[in-house]
């Protein structure tokens, strides 16, 4: 029985129905993406612009600033700290030269470009700077300055030879939304009154599914978020450091890992660094008291408000930079690895500094060299780019428009779909993992967008499995789960948790769609088509036709 089957009551749209497409970002529309260009060409801009983007001990290391059109400077200066503290005036100093002025077509004026040089630093190092230059006046202008308070953009890289590990690469990642997967053995669904409640899943209830995902044929589970929070998502953590009681408890997660382990499944958390819940014990105080240490690991403005994700008063943003906010996040990280996570899904992993990142990465890996991060980043192919030697990888989300456009809302076809692909594969190569997935948990569902057409689905994860980074599937759409209404409601608003449905098991789920899936990883696995080689797109006689060369491990297939 299918999903909508499963629920009389609700009817899947047909694609004349769906909304729209909407991906949650800073670049979701055309006028946040025009801001960004404009803003990248005034002041003076860093972003993290260094060369080689992963530096290795014998590197010297070119950092990057442009100078915009609104300003002017007479020099420039890099405070360089080469420990664990953030370089201030008195720090060491590298001078930049002008190397030369670029014409922006969008501002319709002239931008200069400066540079300066880092001497290369031993192994193990944490290069900390900042950028400042003087105007014609005597006063300080900083690189990538804070648009509310005015604080100087803080930097970082480290110096190191830390490589992705191998096993990620390799890797079919199955999503679990903890809450939505399944309750603890002997226990039903709570029967909440809408999707935004909480409904029962816990880590019992997935320990005891455990051989499903195993006879999947996934290798690797990424949870949502198993903090303490006062919401069913998740995403706003009170504490890092234990697990939300409604879940379970450290023992049910001990258990879980190791039980995995036995199965040769590696087990993810959703890690979230930018933003803590309001009601954290360490917000809390630092708004009560301004004296509180923790003061600042968050950003008050002088209105009293505070910085928060997207302006949602629920969610304090953390000054990641403040060494005792990324103290905190840091130690809890390196607990769970000691405990035997394998790795972090990082939420909104644009949002807190590369420089933190940077920080982040050298911890995880010194508890565990094969702990593996990867980041939502729902931004520029530029800007993914970014993070070789920050992360590990970023969650490919332009391949998940393209796919969503060519086989789910047929906005552009497979001639169109086939350039974007060997361009893009051809951009990142293997310089990050960048793994594929075809909805989650704050979209519709796949499933939803073609009107539950079962073979649109299977064209899709056929293309998804065929290509070279490794696969996630959304818990239940191996199995038909769909939902039971649009993300987008007549009054304009938009309820994520509608892609948030209840697993379906037994006579529920679509059999003939999870033998699918299940043939699918299991082809994928003995192909060899994620351990090396490539794809090409080849030349077809139509426009309509997609056809791909794919080669790896010592055989070549052909996808039509």
């Amino acid at each position: 029985m299918t999903a909508s089957a499963a629920n009389p009551g609700h009817r899947g749209p047909s694609l004349q129905e769906v909304t729209s497409d909407f991906i949650f970002g800073t670049l979701a529309t055309d006028e946040l993406r025009l801001e960004e260009l404009r803003k990248q060409q005034r002041g003076l801009r860093h972003d993290d612009r260094i060369w080689p983007i992963d530096p290795t001990p014998e590197d010297s290391v070119t950092i990057s600033v442009t100078v915009g059109a609104d300003v002017s400077v007479m020099d420039l200066l890099c405070y360089v700290m080469t420990d664990e503290f953030m370089p201030e005036e008195s720090s060491e100093t590298i001078a930049f030269s002008r190397v030369g002025s670029n014409w922006d077509t969008l501002t319709w004026s002239y931008t200069g470009t400066w540079q300066a040089t880092i001497p290369p630093q031993p192994e193990g190092t944490l290069v900390r700077y900042r950028i400042a230059g003087t105007a014609a006046d005597g006063t300080t202008i900083w690189a990538d300055a804070d648009e509310e308070t005015g604080e100087a953009g803080r930097f970082a890289y480290s110096v190191d030879r830390l490589a992705i590990p191998a096993w990620v690469r390799n890797a079919v990642i199955y999503h679990v939304f903890v809450d939505r997967f399944a309750p603890s053995p002997g226990e039903t669904w709570n029967g909440a009154d809408d999707l935004n409640g909480i409904w029962g899943g816990t880590l019992k209830g997935l320990i005891s599914r455990l051989d499903y995902i195993a006879d999947l044929g996934a290798t690797a589970i990424w949870l949502s978020p198993t903090f303490p929070s006062p919401t069913h998502h998740g995403y706003n953590a009170t504490d890092y450091h234990s697990i939300e009681p409604r879940l379970g408890n450290s023992e049910d997660l001990q258990l879980l890992i190791e039980l995995a382990h036995e199965r040769g499944i590696r087990i993810l958390l959703d890690f979230v660094a930018n933003h803590v819940s309001n009601e954290h014990p360490a917000f809390l105080r630092a708004r009560q008291d301004r004296d509180s240490p923790e003061r600042s690991w968050f950003t008050f403005l002088d209105d009293g408000s505070y910085r928060s994700f997207f302006d949602v008063e629920t969610m304090p943003q953390v000054a990641v930079d403040d060494d005792g906010a990324a103290g905190y996040l840091i130690d809890a990280a390196q607990n769970w690895i000691r405990m035997g996570v394998d790795g972090f899904r990082l939420d909104y992993a644009n949002g807190p500094s590369r420089g933190f990142w940077s920080r982040f990465r050298r911890a995880a890996r010194e508890v565990n060299p094969e702990a593996v991060l990867l980041g939502e980043v729902v931004e520029s192919a530029d800007t993914m780019a970014s993070y070789q030697g920050r992360l590990d990888g970023t969650l490919d989300f332009l391949l998940l428009q393209q796919i969503r456009a060519f086989l789910g809302f047929d906005v552009i076809g497979a001639a169109g779909f086939g350039r974007f692909l060997q361009r893009h594969l051809d951009w990142f190569g293997e310089r990050l993992v960048l793994p594929s997935f075809l909805d989650n948990h704050d979209m519709n569902r796949f499933l939803w967008v073609v009107g539950g057409d079962a073979r649109r689905l299977k064209l899709a994860a056929l293309l998804q499995f065929a290509l070279p980074q490794p696969p996630i599937i959304y818990y239940g759409t191996e199995v038909g789960l769909s939902q039971w209404h649009d993300l987008e409601y007549p009054d304009g608003s938009r309820r994520m948790e509608e892609s948030r449905t209840p697993m379906l098991w037994g006579d529920e789920q679509d059999g003939d769609l999870r033998e699918f899936y299940t043939a699918l990883i299991a082809a994928r696995r003995t192909s060899g088509i994620a351990r090396g080689g490539g794809v090409r797109a080849l030349p077809v006689s139509t426009s309509d036709l997609l056809a791909l060369r794919l080669e790896g491990g010592g055989h070549d297939h052909t996808l039509m």
